[in-house]
């Protein structure tokens, strides 16, 4: 959100003449430090060329002078970092990018697990135990590891390079055809044979395996004569649907972001000897809370259900809170197959129709799954809590409970809202509104200490009976998703504690405030919109003027913007060995304990938090060996990488699905509402669906120029604005599923003011 120059910009077209009526109208596109990290954020490869930059912000040759000037001065900030002739965005979680070359360290610790080293960006050469799938050349994502002097490290991932499987769209060349990319950044394509092809028809996704060795005619299939030599040779193995198919577009992801979706036999075999029945001495070792009428309240599409609640209440100022949390560590051994396969994979990963989960199905859909009416092993977590908010009393231990009722979030806002049991057993719908209450003052507390709370619904993807997708829907956030949040955060805050009470070694959950350029940005924008009162911008805490100004927007055109502006100026959230305090929620401590099936960190929390409770030592504070702190340290690394791995893994399922959506409605007519600007062009929510798309600036009928002070597109002649909050009527001008882009063309404005429609089409591809 830094601050813009206030820059015209024009529609698509022919260019116009040199000639004296048009120097003062030549075409400028507005040019922000924004675009310029929107694009290199977006991207999967490491860096970009001050050309290729130029190429993917839709610029031209003339823009080049303006493009160094502004590269350069990123660099100078740190907002950038050069390498030789190219440009990318810093890394800021510590991790280092290299090249994977061959070679042998000795001890390699598994079989066909070979060493090697690893030569950093800045020519340092590491030390790696494990190849961890790279081959030699591959670009790989490693963290050092203990002293960096030592020079010994670790490979995370491989973020591009050698394959010997591709998933892409086919598409015919001559006698055979090619396989290109699909949701890939790179540049490749296999060629395919006219026998190797499987049926595939044009512009299918296929998976595509390499061949065994490439003959000379391999080299010219396809029609191909005279193709590169490094040109790889394939043969179609399945063909996976359409672009915006749910497999088609799933098998693109997992191929593109390397996620392991099969479990290794050894895991399978571990997980199916699992004891489904729990011992009698197991019970007898735990705290029996079967008595208590404990149940879950998850969406109605949840795959599994690892925390149940229970809430009693007296006459008198406390109430009695129960969290329990599936116990996933009775079952997964540190260091055991199943538990080095969940490091390995870091979490779940979520799809609109499907999951990648982090332990295999009979524990995470099983017997860690907090099922009505069966016995589960827990691990609960049990606050006495004041009508202010403020935990009385706090205890940890195993347990055993059996849950009554397993309630969607729908249901339980229903009881919340009407008082009627709608069905649930009345031990459990008596429950709810003491929950609410007790969660609110949590909330309250919390809210009052400096939390943040940002409102941005996520999509809910709906399927038809034929699989595809049928509607998208703004996700609700009702009462009961509250209650179930304050009620998680509260468990986990106790646990956080609790551990750096004793001087227990976890893995915490830390968010940093906003980097100070990041809060005076959102503070000139929230003082553009009237949000900060007297007293609020200058508050002792970083950002003290947030919460007030999101409580102030509620309602209004500018809420959704400020919300989304609000989320792109924090620091990302990451494990940590050592507490570093949690900016958002305003917790001084803060840990992950609440959901062990789909996050590892959790699990290594369960653990520290049973070591704790086992330990028999009346000698205060445990001191943890260095040793540990840096195996924690190096596990909060690669799980931090992972989760950013599936969080952009679901988005990008998210997006993909909304352009399946929206290509059976290409030429088709909606109303939709302005919920951004930027100098490029309008973004608009539809009314039907909740989907976005982009009328860009060069569909709009006029030269415009953007408006910083109110976020508005100005049209020179007319002075017709388009602004937030606007309604318009739009037609579906195009989808990229390529890309996932939709594009929008403005029909006629919902409002009464004259709109005069563009008779061009809007360009595709010119986005920044």
């Amino acid at each position: 959100m830094g601050r813009r120059d206030r820059k015209g910009t024009r529609r698509g077209g022919r260019p116009p003449k040199r000639g004296r009526g048009n120097r003062s109208r030549a075409p400028r596109k507005a040019l922000a430090e924004s675009d310029v990290l929107r694009v290199l954020s977006r991207r999967a490869r490491p860096a970009l060329s001050e050309s290729a930059l130029r190429r993917a912000l839709g610029l031209g040759p003339d823009a080049s002078g303006r493009l160094r000037t502004l590269l350069r001065t990123m660099v100078e900030a740190g907002t950038l970092e050069q390498m030789r002739r190219s440009y990318r965005v810093p890394r800021r979680d510590g991790l280092l990018e290299g090249r994977y070359e061959s070679g042998s360290t000795a001890s390699s610790g598994a079989t066909g697990a070979r060493g090697g080293r690893v030569r950093g960006d800045g020519g340092r050469v590491w030390r790696v135990e494990s190849a961890a799938g790279a081959a030699p050349g591959d670009r790989v994502l490693f963290q050092p590891i203990g002293d960096a002097a030592r020079g010994h490290a670790e490979i995370l991932d491989v973020l591009e390079g050698h394959r010997s499987d591709w998933v892409g769209i086919y598409r015919r060349r001559g006698r055979g055809g090619v396989v290109v990319p699909y949701r890939d950044d790179a540049e490749w394509e296999v060629a395919i044979g006219p026998r190797d092809e499987a049926g595939a028809a044009d512009g299918d996704v296929v998976a595509v395996q390499g061949a065994s060795r490439e003959s000379k005619r391999a080299k010219n299939r396809g029609g191909r004569r005279g193709a590169a030599p490094e040109t790889p040779v394939g043969r179609v193995v399945e063909v996976l649907g359409r672009p915006g198919d749910p497999q088609a577009d799933f098998r693109a992801i997992v191929w593109r972001r390397r996620l392991p979706w099969h479990f290794p036999e050894a895991v399978r075999r571990a997980a199916d000897a699992l004891e489904a029945a729990v011992p009698a001495a197991e019970i007898e070792r735990r705290v029996d809370l079967r008595a208590r009428a404990f149940f879950t309240i998850d969406p109605a599409s949840a795959r599994d259900h690892d925390d149940a609640l229970c809430v009693e209440t007296s006459s008198g100022e406390l109430t009695r809170l129960w969290v329990a949390i599936a116990d996933v560590g009775h079952y997964v051994p540190e260091g055991s197959a199943i538990d080095r396969e969940a490091l390995r994979r870091g979490n779940s990963v979520y799809f609109p129709d499907r999951a990648i989960p982090m332990l295999p199905e009979r524990l995470s859909g099983d017997l860690c799954s907090l099922r009505e009416g069966v016995e589960r092993l827990v691990m609960a977590v049990e606050l006495v809590v004041g009508r202010s908010g403020r935990v009385a009393r706090r205890s940890f231990y195993p347990a055993v409970i059996q849950s009554r009722a397993r309630l969607t979030y729908a249901e339980a806002a229903r009881i919340l809202a009407t008082g009627e049991a709608d069905g649930a057993p009345a031990a459990v719908a008596d429950q709810l509104p003491a929950l609410a209450r007790i969660t609110q003052a949590l909330r309250k507390r919390r809210m009052e200490a400096g939390g943040i709370d940002l409102e941005l619904p996520e999509a809910t993807i709906e399927f038809g009976d034929d699989g595809r997708v049928a509607d998208v829907r703004a996700a609700p956030r009702t009462e009961a998703h509250r209650a179930v949040e304050d009620a998680m955060l509260a468990a986990n805050r106790a646990v956080a504690e609790a551990l750096i009470g004793a001087g227990r070694p976890a893995i915490h959950r830390n968010h940093p405030p906003p980097p100070p350029r990041e809060i005076d940005a959102l503070r000139e924008l929230y003082e553009r919109f009237g949000l900060i009162r007297e007293g609020e911008a200058g508050s002792d805490r970083e950002g003290g003027f947030i919460p007030g100004g999101l409580a102030r927007v509620m309602g209004h055109p500018e809420e959704r913007l400020v919300h989304q502006a609000t989320l792109r100026s924090m620091s990302q959230a990451r494990y940590g060995a050592e507490p570093q305090g949690h900016f958002a929620l305003a917790f001084e401590h803060y840990v992950h304990f609440t959901s062990p099936i789909r996050r590892y960190a959790d699990l290594v929390v369960h653990r520290a938090l049973v070591g704790l409770l086992e330990s028999t030592s009346d000698h205060g504070r445990f001191t943890a060996p260095p040793r540990r702190l840096e195996q924690l340290q190096r596990v909060a690394q690669r799980i931090s990488w992972r989760e950013r791995v599936a969080i952009e893994s679901e988005r990008e399922a998210v997006d993909l699905q909304k352009c399946a959506l929206m290509q059976r409605h290409v030429g088709e007519v909606f109303t939709g509402t302005v919920s951004s600007v930027a100098p490029f062009g309008l973004w608009l929510t539809l009314d039907a669906y909740f989907v976005e798309g982009l009328v860009h600036v060069s569909a709009l009928p006029d030269f415009v120029e953007f408006d910083e002070q109110s976020y508005a597109l100005v049209a020179r002649r007319s002075g017709e604005r388009f602004a937030l909050g606007d309604r318009f009527e739009v037609r579906v001008e195009s989808v990229d599923l390529p890309k996932a882009r939709i594009d929008f063309r403005i029909e006629s404005r919902l409002d009464g003011a004259p709109h005069k429609a563009s008779r061009r089409r809007s360009r595709s591809g010119s986005s920044l």
